[in-house]
C-alpha cells in the first residue's frame, strides 16, 4: 500500500514599540495584496482568550518544511529537538516541539497534537510521535499557547493540523519533487475537487534520506484521503483518512560507537469523520474518530546499557467523540462542549532471543462537558468582551478534575488588551500501568494554572503586532522516583512573547518574534531563557521571489522532565545556536504556461555547529532543489 512518488545570513533586528491606545483610532488603509508573511500567517486571541499562532500552507512552502517540527521551529514560543535532518526517532530528544518549555515529559507529555480535531497520539505512551502527524496535506497549523480547555482538554498546550479541503467548484492538482544533500528525496502529490454538493482530495508522499552521519537515515510515506458532501448550505460532513508508515535510526551519539540495530518504526491508520455546521442559531462541529497504530522499536540494550538486545513492539487503538458548539444569544454566547476519549492498547519486550520479560495492556477513558458563556458589551467604541467557563474531567482510572478559565478582552478599532486565567489537567496515560503499577492507584492528574496579559494590534494588512506576559504554576507533576512514578514535582515559569508582522510594500514582507522564558528552576528542561526568530520574504521580480529567515536560541537544558531533579548522567546542556535559511525561487511563468516554481533552498546558511541534544550534532550548511507544479 506504499507509495512512492519518484521524482548571507540573515539576521533579524527584533523590535516592538509601545502600544498606545489612542493609535485604535487610526483610520484603516486600503486593502492591499501583499507577499504573505515568512514564518507564521499571523497571531490572534480568541474570543475566549486563547493566544494563537497560525502557520499557512504558504508558511510552510516558504521554509521549505518536510515535517511538523521543521514547519514550527520558528514559531515564538516553540522550539524543538531531533537527532537528524529527516525524521523523528522515539518521539523525544528525537524529535519532539515544546511549546513555552511544556512538552519535555516521557512517557506521556504535556501536549497534545491533533488533526483536524481528532488526537494523534500513541495510545499506550501518551504522546505524540512527529512522524505520526505529516504537514503534506497540511491547509493550516495552529499553535494553542497555553492551557485552553474550552477548546483542548488534558493538555497544557495543543498543535492542530487542518488538512486540504476544496471550498469552490473545481478541480485542483498539486506536484512536487525535490532533491538534496544526504541523497534526500521529498515527493508529494495531491489533487481536489468539488462537483455541486460533494468534495474530495487525495494525496500521497514519499521522503527519504541518507542522513548526514552514519546510521542516520530515515523513510517516511503518507497516504490521505478526504470525501465531504455539503448536506445543506449550513451543514458539511467530511470523512478524513491518513495512512502512515515511516522508519529512522538513531546516529548514536559521537562519541560513541555507532549503534548496531536502533530503529525506530511507526505505522498508523487514522479515520475521523467530522460534522460542521454554521446555522444562525449554533456553530461549532462533532466528530468520531478512530485511530490504530504501531511501534515497532528494535534496541541494541532493550532495558538500558547491558541488557539484551530486542524489539520493544506498541500497539494501540484510540477512539471517541468530539464536539463543541456556540449559541449567539444577541450579545451573550453560549458554548458547550462534549469530549469523550479513550485510549489503549498493549506494549511488550521481546529479546532475540524470543522471551518476553516485560509487557502490560490496558485502556484508559475520560469523558470531559465543557460548558461557558460570554458577553460582548459596547460602550462608546469600545466593545468588552467578558467569558467565563469551565470543563469537568471524569476518568475511568483517577480521581475527577476542574479546569476553570476566564477571560476579558477589550477591542477598539483594530486594537485588542486582553486577560486570561486558564487551567490545564494532564492524566497519567496507559503507560503507568506497565512502568509503575505499584503507584498506579496513587496518581492525580497534573495541573497547570496560566496568566496571561497582553495586546494585539493590526492596523489593515500592513502592519501587524501581539505582545503578552505570562504566567504558569504546576503543580502534581509525574516524576520517577525510587518508589516508582509518584505526584512530587512543581513548576513555575515567567515568560514574556512579542510578535511583530510588517509588509511595507506589496512585494515584501518581515516578521520578527521573540519569547523570553524565565523558570523557577535553573535547570528545567528545554527552557532557554530566549528564543527569537526573524524572518524576510521579497519579491526581486515578477518572477523572482527569495525567503530568508533566522532563529536563535539561548543555551538550555535537555532531559526528560519526568527525571524531577536529574542525575549528572542524565543532565545535557545544549549551548546556543543561530541558524539561518534561504529559499530563491522562481516562477514557471517566466518561460512557459506551467503554474508553478522552481526553487533552491539553503538551510543552515552560515555553517553554525549546533546541536538539540549533546552528543547530536546537527548538520552543517544542506541544499536542495526542486520543482512544485500547480494545475
Amino acid at each position: 500500500m506504499t507509495t512512492k512518488t519518484c521524482m548571507a545570513a540573515m539576521l533579524g533586528v527584533i523590535f516592538f514599540g509601545n502600544i498606545i491606545w489612542a493609535q485604535g483610532g487610526t483610520n484603516a488603509l486600503p486593502e492591499i495584496l501583499v507577499t504573505a508573511s515568512p514564518i507564521t500567517q499571523g497571531e490572534s486571541v480568541g474570543k475566549d482568550g486563547g493566544n494563537v499562532s497560525v502557520v499557512g500552507r504558504d508558511q510552510i512552502e516558504r521554509l521549505d518544511a518536510k515535517e511538523l517540527p521543521s514547519a514550527l521551529r520558528q514559531v515564538p514560543g516553540v522550539t524543538i529537538s531531533r537527532y537528524n535532518p529527516l525524521g523523528s526517532y522515539g518521539g523525544e530528544s528525537g524529535g519532539s516541539v515544546y511549546i513555552r518549555g511544556q512538552g519535555a515529559g516521557r512517557p506521556g507529555s504535556e501536549i497534545k497534537i491533533y488533526s483536524d480535531g481528532a488526537p494523534r497520539e500513541s495510545g499506550v505512551w501518551s504522546h505524540p510521535i512527529m512522524d505520526m502527524v505529516p504537514v503534506d496535506f497540511a491547509g493550516a497549523i495552529s499553535v494553542f499557547k497555553g492551557p485552553q480547555p474550552q477548546a483542548y482538554p488534558g493538555t497544557f498546550g495543543a498543535v492542530n493540523i487542518d488538512t486540504l479541503r476544496r471550498l469552490k467548484p473545481g478541480y485542483e492538482t498539486e506536484l512536487n519533487l525535490g532533491y538534496g544533500t544526504y541523497d534526500t528525496i521529498s515527493s508529494s502529490l495531491s489533487h481536489g475537487g468539488k462537483v455541486e454538493w460533494f468534495d474530495y482530495y487525495v494525496g500521497a508522499s514519499h521522503k527519504e534520506s541518507d542522513g548526514h552521519r552514519s546510521h542516520g537515515d530515515a523513510s517516511l510515506d503518507n497516504q490521505f484521503l478526504r470525501l465531504g458532501a455539503d448536506l445543506s448550505d449550513k451543514d458539511h460532513l467530511s470523512y478524513i483518512f491518513q495512512r502512515t508508515d515511516n522508519w529512522s535510526r538513531d546516529p548514536g551519539r559521537i562519541d560513541s560507537i555507532t549503534p548496531d540495530l536502533n530503529k525506530f518504526s511507526t505505522e498508523t491508520m487514522t479515520h475521523v469523520l467530522r460534522l460542521d455546521d454554521a446555522y444562525d442559531l449554533f456553530q461549532g462541529f462533532s466528530l468520531f474518530y478512530y485511530d490504530y497504530g504501531k511501534i515497532r522499536w528494535a534496541k541494541d540494550n532493550l532495558s538500558g546499557a547491558g541488557t539484551p538486545a530486542g524489539s520493544s513492539n506498541t500497539d494501540w487503538d484510540n477512539y471517541g467523540f468530539r464536539s463543541s458548539y456556540d449559541m449567539p444569544l444577541d450579545k451573550l454566547t453560549l458554548t458547550g462542549s462534549l469530549h469523550v476519549d479513550s485510549a489503549g492498547g498493549e506494549s511488550r519486550n521481546i529479546t532475540t532471543s524470543g522471551s518476553v520479560p516485560f509487557s502490560f495492556e490496558d485502556r484508559f477513558t475520560t469523558i470531559s462537558p465543557y460548558l461557558g458563556a460570554r458577553y460582548a458589551l459596547d460602550v462608546s467604541d469600545v466593545t468588552i468582551t467578558p467569558s467565563v467557563g469551565a470543563r469537568y474531567y471524569d476518568n475511568s482510572e483517577f480521581d475527577s478534575e476542574t479546569a476553570p478559565c476566564v477571560a476579558l478582552l477589550v477591542e477598539r478599532k483594530g486594537v485588542q488588551v486582553f486577560a486570561s486565567h486558564a487551567r490545564g489537567v494532564n492524566y497519567p496515560g496507559v503507560y503507568v500501568k506497565g512502568v509503575s503499577a505499584s503507584t498506579m492507584s496513587q496518581l492525580e492528574a497534573e495541573i497547570i494554572d496560566n496568566t496571561e496579559v497582553g495586546v494585539h494590534w493590526d492596523l489593515s494588512r500592513l502592519i501587524a503586532f501581539q505582545a503578552s506576559v505570562f504566567h504558569y504554576e504546576g503543580d502534581n507533576r509525574l516524576q520517577y522516583t525510587q518508589n516508582g512514578i509518584l505526584n512530587v514535582g512543581e513548576i513555575e515559569a515567567d515568560g514574556t512573547e512579542a510578535v511583530m508582522h510588517l509588509n511595507p510594500f506589496d512585494d515584501l514582507a518581515l516578521f520578527a518574534g521573540f519569547t523570553f522564558l524565565h523558570p523557577d528552576g535553573d535547570m528545567t528542561p528545554r527552557m532557554p531563557d530566549l528564543s527569537a526568530s526573524a524572518g524576510v520574504s521579497y519579491k526581486i521580480t515578477k518572477y523572482i521571489k527569495i525567503d530568508l529567515d533566522a532563529e536563535y536560541v539561548d543555551d538550555q537544558y535537555a532531559y526528560n522532565g519526568r527525571s524531577g531533579s536529574p542525575s549528572a548522567q542524565d543532565l545535557e546542556k545544549v549551548d546556543s545556536y543561530l541558524v539561518a535559511n534561504s529559499k530563491l525561487s522562481l516562477d514557471l511563468a517566466l518561460f512557459s504556461r506551467l503554474n508553478g516554481e522552481l526553487y533552491v533552498a539553503a538551510e543552515n546558511i552560515t555553517d553554525e555547529e549546533y546541536e538539540f541534544l549533546s552528543g547530536y550534532p546537527m548538520p552543517g550548511t544542506t541544499y536542495s532543489s526542486g520543482m512544485r507544479l500547480k494545475f
